[in-house]
């Protein structure tokens, strides 16, 4: 378990406030199951970190990023990626949760668990 940082920008923080974005894609693995980052919406840990294609991503996880359907989180992907959406990209998913908003969890019934 270690600090690591992820950039957000400001769409994708207000959605991670709101509990909406639950998972984030990125070209780099910036770390594993069990680290922890900071953002504007608290502490967040991550629960698993995985490849797919952004095709997948966009078909299946569009919601868990936060977009209201898989068409906003292309225009969200290529704002952020000079206008460019490769379907066959590899990117990692990031899976995360803040222990913080769930009942009855916080940080060292979350170290204990098994996974």
């Amino acid at each position: 378990m270690r600090e690591i940082g992820i950039p957000f920008n400001k769409w994708s923080d207000d959605r991670l406030r709101s509990g909406k974005k639950t998972c984030t894609s990125r070209h780099k693995s910036y770390g594993v199951a069990g680290d922890y980052f900071y953002t504007a919406g608290g502490r967040f840990r991550l629960q698993q970190v995985q490849s797919f294609p952004l095709w997948f991503v966009k078909e299946f996880l569009w919601e868990a990023e936060g977009a209201g359907n898989p068409q906003e989180f292309e225009a969200i992907w290529k704002s952020l990626h000079r206008g460019k959406f490769d379907p066959w990209d590899m990117v990692w998913v990031h899976f995360f949760f803040n222990p913080h908003k769930i009942p009855h969890m916080n940080e060292s019934a979350y170290s204990e668990a098994p996974l």
